[in-house]
């Protein structure tokens, strides 16, 4: 099961800047000081707790190194543990994967802003391979976002990603699997916020079984009827919600 945390950045998280990492802190203050900075710093606080919870470490433990690409792991954990951050304005996701030594697959995942249509077609129309259709900015997002989670998943150059065709057109979340230049790859279209569209891709033969959660998690309501005390509490359902920016240098 890969677990997939919807976080609102804009949302208050007590002590974030705190939790971050000297790394991290200067990436933060790159950043003016204002809405950006504040999403960067709960963002990052988020993907280091959920990793530190994950991996049952303080989240102080939590180390990251960087391949080729940039793309972050945390140290100590590898073929153990995957995890990946995308993060959209007001919106982030986090996926967390429990590796299987049998493949070792890596956990990519993206979420992207629906641009309007004349730079949904000029992007398309610069990066995507000639037959692959993106008959508007819904569609050319949808594919996207596939292509983006199959490359953060290898940890390669988008440039390599974006050559990649990103399966059947339409609303099918999929799985679909994904030939590309960096490998083959599972890739699954997730729910996002009204106006995004977002996918999760796993490396490796291991089917992607995303379960969404927000976070922080929702508090349960106090009920006005308790359970007995020897009573096992229930246990509610997940919480279930569903212009692309221009390829990194």
């Amino acid at each position: 099961m890969t677990d997939i945390w919807l976080i609102r950045t804009d949302a208050a998280l007590p002590g974030a800047l705190a939790l971050l990492d000297a790394d991290e802190r200067a990436r933060a203050a790159r950043h003016p000081d204002g809405p950006a900075r504040r999403r960067f710093v709960t963002a990052h606080a988020a993907a280091r707790l959920l990793t530190a919870a994950a991996a049952g470490l303080p989240p102080d433990r939590v180390r990251w190194c960087r391949g080729p690409h940039g793309r972050p792991e945390p140290v100590g954990l590898q073929g153990e543990l995957s995890v990946n951050l995308s993060t959209a304005g007001p919106w982030a996701l986090f996926a967390v994967d429990h590796c299987h030594e049998a493949d070792g697959g890596g956990i990519g995942v993206d979420l992207e802003p629906v641009p309007d249509g004349r730079a949904a077609a000029r992007l398309a129309a610069r990066y995507y391979p000639a037959d692959e259709p993106a008959p508007d900015a819904e569609e050319f997002t949808r594919r996207w976002t596939r292509k983006e989670a199959y490359t953060k998943a290898y940890g390669g150059r988008l440039a390599d990603g974006l050559r990649t065709h990103a399966g059947p057109p339409g609303d099918t979340p999929g799985p679909h699997r994904l030939h590309g230049p960096l490998g083959p790859c599972t890739v699954h279209d997730l729910p996002a916020p009204p106006g995004h569209r977002a996918a999760v891709a796993r490396t490796g033969t291991r089917p992607v079984r995303p379960r969404l959660r927000s976070y922080p998690e929702p508090r349960p309501e106090p009920s006005a009827h308790p359970a007995a005390p020897d009573a096992p509490a229930a246990r509610g359902d997940d919480h279930r919600t569903p212009a692309a920016r221009r390829p990194r240098p």
